[in-house]
Order: C-alpha cells, then structure tokens, then sequence
C-alpha cells in the first residue's frame, strides 16, 4: 500500500491537531504521501473529537461525507480515529458498518501496521496518546506550534468525559520534550504552545510533585524558541514557582491560560472542581499582574441559580481575564453531571451566555484602549487584500483577537514591530514602525 495518498481531517482542539501530525510523520517516514484533497485520496483518515455534542455531530457529519465519496470509489479506504470510536466503542461498527477500521485514543502508533493489515481492525483500549514519534508540522508556513506534554487526567470534573476517553494522567518524561522542542526549533518553529489536558499537573506522575516549571525553564534554553506559552492550565497546581519562571524568562510568554468553568462555590462543589478558585486567581493578579489570563466559563450548568449566575458576573466585570471562552453546559450521557437535576432551560443559558459575553466585551474596549500608543512586537499570520493580520505576546493563536495592520508589504511567519494607534472592536488597529 506505499506510495498511496491519505487525507486525515482534524477535528476539535490543538491536542487532536498533535496527534494528527505525528500520524502523518508515521505515514511519511513510511512513504505515504500526504494530500489535503480528499477527492483524490486512496485513504482517508477522519481523527475526531467528542468533547461536547457539537464536535461529536461534527465527527459524525465528516465520516458521512467520507463514506459518500466511498460509495463512488470502491477502492478508497475510510479510517476513523480519537474519541468518537472511544467514546462509542462496540456500537461504533454498527453505526458505520461500511468504515474499513477504528482506534480510539490509543492505537495510534498501530495504525499503519493495522491498515496494511487490510483487513478489518478495531482498538478502543485506553493507553493514551503519548506522541513520542517524530511529527509532520502543519502549520501552513507558520513558525508557530503546539507541543503537547501529557495525556489524560486524573481530575474527576463532573462535566467531562475526557478520563473516560483518554485514560489516567501521563507525562511525557522532560528528555522527550526538550528534544522535540528542539527539533521543532531547528525546523524553524518559533513560537511553542505548551498544551494537554491539564498542563499544570506535568510530572506528578514520573516525578511526584508537579514540575512544568522546571520544564519551562530547560525550554526557555532552546535556541530559536521566541515565545513560549502556557495553555490548559488547572487552578490548583499552578505554584509560585511556575509563575515566577513564566515571569522572570523573556522567551516565555506574560500569558496563562487556566479555565476555571465557574466561580460560584456551590457550582464548583456540583462540577467537582476547586472551591478555592477565586482566591487562586485574585493571588496570580496581586503578586503577578503583568501575567495576562485567559479563562473559560460553563454557563447553565444544572442547578445553577440567578445568584451563582450573578456570582459569574461580577467575576467577569472585574476583569482580572484579557481573554475569555463562554461556553454553554451541554449534556454528555457518561458524565457524571448527566443525571443531576435541576436542568436549566435552553433559552435561560442562552441569555446568560449573552450577559456575560456582553460584560466581557466591554472589558475588551477598556484594555484595547489601554495600549493605544504602546509598541508591541507582532506575529505576522495572515494577509487578505490590504489588511495584515497579526499577534502580540498577550494574544493566543485561533482563540485570541488580532492586530490589523494596514498594508500587505508583509510576509507571512515574520515578526515586526508595530504601535497601537486605536481599537476596532474586539481587534486592535496599528501601524509599523
């Protein structure tokens, strides 16, 4: 089966895109090619998400689409990977009868020997998706990436089935790290998105207490990296120590990410999820305020009343997050959370979602005004007609605002320094210098 062509489709967050990327280094170091027309593929591979029910109709949608192209073409092969197959496991055959093969979360070392095998193959054992293998980056001519320390977790939030998908908390070990953040560098990547499940509990497993801030540190050494950034972190084991590394190494972002989903004691009591949150983050914005947060919130959570709502709000107002991901509660039939009462009307989280969005947005206006005049070095990303598209060190890729820049004597991947010399909207406005 060499010199074939596979499409794979990624779908869901950075981690999916990861393990996508060293799907596609195994093919190529086996002689596949890889195409992104899935028109002319002789095998495409469909990598899914589950996380909520949106990405799981996603899921189901594109593996429709690949099977309607099968239909035509008898001799194109259909795989289907990642959390759907694990989530549905057994029932996922029944389903999808006319797929030629399925893993779950952790066959993906086996894939290509399972293909070639040409016969029917199913692996929904959880062993986690540790990609310790060399990747092929996709980062279309961006010298920006993910890397991805651990799988699983060992948090029991009552909303998530990610445990149930992906298995206990795993670290990578830090020599594996290092060296793929070093190859990463060496092949010209840039900036380095540190991401996982819960980056935060990194090496409480191999190491027994949690130990990203010694990994940063052997990071914020590699030659090349100019922005590190931390994603996916959780409110308990972010320590001191982490946030005075991430404060005190140029080469590492001013920026965390730490999704707190809530901020009422009684909802985060239901999700299972620290009571000492609030207290967490009013510490990082009194000892570290020039660390920028981002965070995302769960509205509509069962049982969630006018005062643990309002709660939320007054959280959002105070603007202690730059950036902020407002998510409605959506039902997952294995979740705990699942078979709680008290389930609040679609319209109601609806209107919630509204208030605090509109809340955030005016806290937006009020920062972007605050670096008006300010200089800031930027990440070029994307040029439409007259207008540059870029990002700052306080702006995280594809969930973040941008920087427009009028003009397009640019280059896509290329760093330059820029004034702020107004908002628009959610986006800022500036000129080179």
């Amino acid at each position: 089966m060499k010199n074939l062509s596979v499409s794979l489709i990624t779908l869901g967050c950075s981690k999916n895109t990861v393990e996508s990327e060293a799907v596609c280094g195994l093919f190529v170091d086996k002689g596949y090619k890889i195409t992104s027309d899935i028109d002319i593929a002789d095998i495409i591979i469909i990598h899914t998400c589950s996380f909520i029910e949106d990405s799981q109709l996603e899921s189901k949608y594109q593996i429709e689409k690949a099977l309607s192209l099968k239909k035509k073409n008898k001799n194109l092969k259909v795989f289907v990977t990642g959390c759907l197959p694990q989530l549905l496991k057994d029932k996922f055959k029944e389903m999808y009868p006319s797929v030629d093969g399925y893993v779950g979360t952790g066959g993906y070392k086996d894939i290509i020997k399972l293909i070639e095998s040409e016969e029917f193959f199913c692996n929904t054992k959880v062993a986690g998706g540790i990609t310790d293998f060399k990747r092929r980056v996709l980062s279309s001519g961006l010298p920006s990436t993910y890397i991805k320390i651990s799988e699983g977790c060992n948090h029991k939030c009552s909303y998530c089935v990610i445990p149930q998908l992906r298995g206990k908390y795993q670290s990578r070990t830090m020599k594996s790290v290092v060296d793929e953040a070093k190859a990463l560098a060496d092949f010209g990547i840039k900036e380095l998105n540190v991401i996982a499940q819960d980056t935060t509990s990194y090496g409480i497993d191999i190491y027994k207490k949690p130990s990203l801030d010694k990994l940063f540190l052997q990071l914020a050494k590699i030659k090349g990296l100019k922005w590190i950034r931390l994603l996916y972190a959780y409110p308990s084991t972010v320590t001191q120590s982490l946030l005075e590394v991430i404060s005190s190494n140029e080469n590492i972002c001013n920026y965390m990410d730490i999704p707190i989903q809530h901020i009422s004691k009684n909802i985060l009591s239901k999700m299972y999820r620290p009571l000492n949150t609030l207290k967490i983050i009013e510490n990082i914005k009194k000892k570290f305020p020039d660390i920028i947060l981002r965070t995302s919130l769960i509205t509509g959570f069962p049982g969630e009343t006018k005062e643990d709502f309002k709660q939320m709000l007054s959280l959002v107002k105070k603007n202690y997050f730059e950036h902020i991901g407002i998510f409605s509660y959506s039902d997952q039939q294995t979740a705990p959370s699942y078979k709680l009462k008290n389930k609040i009307k679609p319209e109601i989280i609806e209107e919630r979602k509204q208030i605090l969005a509109t809340a955030q947005y005016e806290n937006v206006i009020k920062n972007n005004k605050s670096k008006t005049g300010k200089t800031f070095e930027v990440l070029i990303e994307n040029i439409n007609r007259n207008n540059t598209y870029s990002r700052a060190y306080f702006q995280a890729p594809e969930i973040d605002n941008n920087i427009l820049i009028k003009g397009a004597d640019f280059k896509i991947g290329t760093f330059c320094k820029v004034k702020i010399v107004k908002e628009n909207g959610y986006d800022l406005v500036a000129q080179k210098i």
